[in-house]
């Protein structure tokens, strides 16, 4: 495998174990306090970290733009769900 795809490999591991990782933090927490303002920036510095690496990797052309996009949008989608059944929960309570 040539050096740039084995670099574009590894780039979209590493984004998408931290994705995983943003992920799971999400989940695991999601039942305790979703709307404690230490949960929340916790979440905003996880979020703008991986954001930071996705343009980095973006711009070294390690990843296109269009996946990395697509790699923040799907775990701002997760976090908008938790947040939306988090409230759900709360209104039915």
């Amino acid at each position: 495998m040539p050096m740039d795809q084995l670099q574009t490999a590894l780039a979209k591991d590493v984004l998408n174990e931290d994705a995983k990782k943003i992920s799971s933090l999400i989940e695991n927490q999601q039942h305790l306090c979703v709307s404690c303002p230490a949960f929340e920036e916790v979440i905003d510095t996880q979020m703008f970290g991986f954001s930071k690496k996705v343009e980095f990797a973006i711009a070294m052309g390690m990843i296109e733009e269009e996946e990395g996009h697509l790699m923040l949008g799907t775990l701002e989608k997760h976090l908008n769900d938790v947040y939306s059944e988090a409230f759900n929960s709360n209104q039915n309570d």
